[in-house]
């Protein structure tokens, strides 16, 4: 027992190390393969019962109307390794979704989220969870190793059609794509990678969804320089208070939950867009 103990302290240490110096890390598993299925199902069924396009006005930080997503941003296996990057007071920032459907022409274009996240300091990890295989063929997250060491570049908002970044931003100065790492997963397994992190992927040239759940995760020390914000605690204490902290949905797409829910919205869409806002 305790030399299986320290085999997986040992790994962890490394998979820290490895993050560190390259500011990502992937894979791990999460999940196995029923739980990974049953958390696609009740997504998929979460998109049934608003219909398209209603869906994707909930999907965005669906922990604070669900008790599963709720769940699964509290998930020790996903929590774990997250702490032993940020410390051991973390909170969880927001919950997103990025989908390709088969055949998508969708992309991400490279970029650093750092750029327009609003969070200060940048001790902010992004957990992206795959609930479906993220093959080659899908167009994975693709990362440049290294690149969070550097300054942070700045970014051109396109706005392009089939880009699914919420202002189509993309880096400026050119990309060594001699020195991208692919980062597939297969459906269970995730990767983490740093807000300064230059990544983006390809469409997906395959006949399924590729369903990646995405969890940001930063240090309770951290706070929103463009607004008051919300988020959740998920390990150890805030003692801080940056944030307006929300709890557990207690009736799933109850008045009161919702009500948290579209608040939180707005705030992370008028952080988001604060260019849109400026007078």
């Amino acid at each position: 027992m305790k030399d299986k103990a320290a085999s997986k302290h040992g790994q962890l240490e490394a998979a820290i190390e490895s993050f560190r110096a390259d500011g990502f890390y992937s894979p791990i598993r999460v999940y196995t393969d029923a739980e990974t299925a049953k958390l696609r199902s009740q997504f998929e069924e979460f998109e049934k019962r608003f219909g398209q396009p209603e869906s994707k006005r909930y999907i965005t930080d669906m922990h604070l109307i669900t008790r599963w997503a709720w769940d699964v941003v509290h998930e020790p296996r996903i929590v774990e390794p997250v702490t032993a990057i940020l410390g051991t007071n973390v909170l969880l920032w927001s919950l997103n979704w990025f989908i390709k459907e088969p055949q998508d022409q969708k992309f991400v274009s490279y970029h650093q989220d750092a750029t327009y996240w609003g969070l200060e300091p940048h001790d902010v990890v992004t957990a992206w969870v795959a609930l479906s295989d993220a093959s080659e063929a899908t167009g994975p997250m693709k990362f440049v190793p290294g690149s969070h060491l550097e300054d942070v570049r700045e970014h051109d908002d396109t706005f392009g059609e089939n880009n699914l970044l919420s202002r189509g931003q993309v880096i400026d100065g050119a990309i060594d794509e001699a020195s991208v790492v692919l980062a597939p997963l297969q459906a269970g397994e995730m990767s983490l990678h740093d807000v300064r992190l230059i990544h983006g992927s390809t469409p997906n040239l395959t006949d399924d969804r590729r369903i990646g759940m995405v969890l940001r995760y930063c240090a309770t020390h951290v706070t929103q320089t463009k607004l008051r914000d919300t988020a959740v605690l998920v390990h150890g204490e805030d003692y801080y208070g940056n944030f307006d902290l929300l709890p557990r949905p207690q009736v799933e797409f109850g008045e009161a939950e919702l009500a948290r829910h579209l608040d939180a919205l707005k705030r992370s869409h008028r952080a988001l867009h604060s260019k849109d806002y400026e007078s």
